[in-house]
């Protein structure tokens, strides 16, 4: 520090940074999450450079930094152009990346730690990006989660798969039967069945095609009627009377294979992963066959993967549909049909019925189906037993969470206290040969505050004199603190505390901050949140407080500024909280003013204040119209670290201390007396007669300074002048003004 050096501890890194993303256009980036924790968030639909500015994100300057700087959203749109940093970067050849949704960082990455933070992206597509322009706009985006979540239609997924000639299957859309795949996505959307899936292209087509319908319990398929392609789902939305029946009178020639899977040892329960595309987190959902698992005395899991389902409700009507298809007891047949069979196809559900093997109209939904040969017109269908509609709920209700993740953001200290550090203060962290060194005339501050979230870790002091920037000062923890239940008076000890963080912390013998009254715990019970404590500690006095006053537990629990300012200087603090997300964005704490009054150099208070030998009395009958105040010595060097209060005898006291005394007529403001210079503990100031309200005030004085609080008590005050006493036959007749009278035995 003396040779004016600088130290560097670590660095910054700033770095341009090119990111692919997906193909594009997309409709809309909402998020960007680096290293766990959100960067930025908000709604960038069109190519445009928007600003993350966290440079907390990673714990600040001393930690690891954060985010700050210029993004550049290209979404890749046919006339998209890099933007010239990227240009400059890359070199002049450098091509406009259309058909690609890419981002451009510049700025602040990192500090202290030169390894990057991963990035991640939450991106909403639907309409945007089709071959063409996008089909069935009204119902290509399903909404969930309230509208948090923008789901695509299963059926544009499976319809632009098909028909997209850069990426997909290239048919064109005279190929797809239009109006099965509008009452798909019409019934899809009613169900609020929607999916947020990436694709990556690893697979075929045909395999991600199967995903898809094995999410929705779908059914694709060339008709050969028309040749289209066809989408239907698996739904139990029919009338079973008036499906088609075949019997050996209406068309079926014979059944082959009938098949009746046993229940026992069959799948009781099924599990099934979703993904959670808000937190970005694998998430599942349980369903149980209750009876299964009691007749088979053990339970049988299944786990099934549908990473595209993004909500808890659709996972539990999903894993509901497996559970049924799972259980035992679903019969499949092998059925052979005349001609009259032909209008079958694949996903269509019928009935048969033969008294001869003793199935009496079983609803089947035919699977394979084989139309035979010219020769031999048999169609030979492979069906099974309807079970496979999709339930309107799941059988056990979404459930809310028993535990909610906190709340990490940073945010401002409501409960907080700028203040001028006492001699106390200064005495607890210096030894005695530096605390002989301390300038008479420096003044020092500190910041006080309680948790403004239960997340909340600790938070960095800044301030500043006048125009200058914020200077970090020191980091410093939350007090424990509470509200009072009830009013605390001036002679009250006992009190009560509610609404409190970290109050399990409070020792006893340590000091509090009440308004602007420093008191000492002398009892304190965690459980009941009471206790009792000792007034007007340090150079403060004892005070009325009203319920709900905030009292600070701050005796280890402060951030001090280590600078000295001169008397009359007006400091500016700002406290910036920190949590395991980032710190406070300062723009976004508030500034607190204090002028220094030079409070560690001046003299204690006294103590013990009473007037005719009560403590602050609220009415005085006099006699003689003479009071008799009384008080205790301080002294702050005496006193050191210790916390004295208000009623401990005289120590001291500092040399060259001495007393003003001043009696005030509360209601006219008239000074009635005004005693200066005096070097004892007590004073007998006289008033005039009468009925009125006194305010009386009691100082300290030490080299022309006063003490940084003064006594101030005001009570009700009655002397009348003007007895008469007359001597009869040994007795005393004291006679008031009024004419009533007293008789006293000599």
């Amino acid at each position: 520090m003396g040779s004016g050096k600088k130290v560097t501890i670590g660095y910054k890194y700033y770095l341009g940074i090119h990111m692919g993303i997906s193909r594009g256009p997309v409709n809309e980036i909402v998020a960007i999450n680096a290293g766990g924790k959100e960067a930025w968030a908000g709604s960038a639909t069109a190519s445009s450079r928007i600003a993350i500015d966290r440079p907390s994100l990673f714990g600040g300057d001393k930690k690891e930094g954060g985010i700050k700087g210029r993004l550049d959203v290209m979404m890749g749109e046919s006339t998209q152009t890099a933007p010239v940093e990227l240009v400059t970067m890359l070199g002049s050849n450098v091509p406009g990346f259309r058909g690609m949704l890419t981002l451009y960082y510049d700025g602040l990455v990192a500090a202290m730690n030169p390894y990057l933070k991963p990035w991640k992206f939450r991106v909403r597509r639907s309409t945007a990006g089709w071959d063409g322009g996008a089909w069935y706009a009204a119902k290509a985006m399903v909404p969930l989660a309230d509208g948090a979540i923008h789901a695509m239609n299963p059926a544009h997924i499976i319809y632009e798969v098909l028909t997209n000639r850069d990426w997909g299957g290239g048919n064109d859309r005279s190929r797809l039967h239009d109006a099965s795949f509008v009452t798909a996505a019409d019934k899809l959307y009613a169900e609020g069945f929607g999916l947020c899936l990436r694709w990556t292209r690893q697979g075929t087509i045909t395999e991600f095609v199967q995903q898809i319908l094995d999410h929705i319990g779908g059914n694709l398929y060339q008709s050969r009627f028309d040749g289209l392609f066809h989408l239907t789902l698996i739904r139990n939305d029919y009338t079973p009377a008036t499906l088609p029946i075949f019997d050996e009178d209406t068309g079926l020639l014979g059944i082959d294979e009938d098949e009746n899977a046993a229940s026992v040892g069959a799948v009781n329960e099924v599990v099934v992963k979703w993904h959670d595309p808000i937190k970005n987190q694998e998430r599942s959902w349980r369903e149980r066959n209750l009876a299964g698992i009691n007749a088979d005395r053990q339970i049988l899991s299944q786990t099934v993967e549908y990473p595209g389902i993004p909500t808890a409700e659709l996972a539990g009507r999903v894993a509901v549909r497996e559970l049924r298809q799972s259980t035992g007891g679903v019969k499949r047949f092998k059925v052979r049909l005349d001609r009259r069979g032909y209008r079958i196809e694949p996903g269509d559900v019928f009935r048969i019925k033969s008294l001869r093997r003793g199935i009496n109209d079983i609803v089947v939904r035919a699977g394979r189906i084989e139309d035979g040969t010219l020769a031999e017109s048999t169609i030979t269908i492979t069906a099974i037993q309807d079970v496979f509609g999709l339930p309107a709920s799941s059988m056990a209700a979404v459930q809310p969470f028993g535990w909610v993740e906190p709340d990490r953001t940073p945010a401002a200290a409501t409960n907080r206290r700028l203040v001028e550090r006492t001699w106390r203060d200064i005495a607890q962290t210096a030894d005695a040969a530096n605390l002989a060194l301390i300038d008479p005339t420096a003044c020092y501050v500190a910041a006080i505050a309680s948790k403004p979230t239960t997340m909340s870790l600790g938070y960095t002091l800044q301030t500043r004199v006048g125009t200058a920037e914020y200077a970090d000062r020191e980091e410093g923890s939350f007090a424990p603190s509470g509200a009072a239940v009830t009013a605390i008076g001036l002679t009250d000890t006992a009190f009560a505390l509610t609404s409190g963080s970290d109050l399990d912390l409070v020792a006893v013998g340590t000091a509090a901050l009440i308004d602007d009254e420093i008191v000492r715990v002398v009892t304190w019970d965690a459980a009941t949140l009471t206790g009792t404590i000792g007034r007007g500690c340090v150079d403060t006095v004892p005070s009325a407080h009203a319920a709900g006053a905030q009292v600070l537990f701050y005796e280890d629990s402060y951030a001090a500024d280590p600078g000295a300012y001169a008397p009359t200087t007006t400091v500016q603090a700002r406290l910036l909280t920190n949590t395991s997300q980032g710190i406070l964005d300062p723009a976004l704490a508030p500034i607190d003013s204090l002028t220094t009054t030079q409070r560690q150099n001046r003299p204690y208070p006294p103590g013990k204040l009473t007037i005719n030998g009560v403590a602050y009395p609220t009415a005085i009958d006099d006699l003689d119209g003479v009071l008799a105040v009384a008080w205790a010595h301080r002294d702050r060097k005496l006193q050191a670290d210790q916390l004295i209060d208000t009623e401990q005898a005289s120590i001291g006291p500092e040399s060259g201390t001495t007393y003003n005394l001043r009696i005030y007529n509360h209601g006219t403001g008239a000074l009635l007396q005004n005693l200066t210079g005096i070097t004892t503990t007590s004073a007998s100031p006289a008033l005039p007669a009468g009925s009125y309200n006194v305010r009386l005030e009691l100082e300290s004085v030490r080299g022309g300074l006063t003490s940084w609080q003064k006594h101030s008590h005001a009570f009700a005050f009655n002397y009348a002048q003007g007895f008469l006493v007359t001597e009869t036959a040994g007795d005393f007749l004291v006679t008031e003004p009024g004419g009533d009278f007293l008789v006293l035995e000599s």
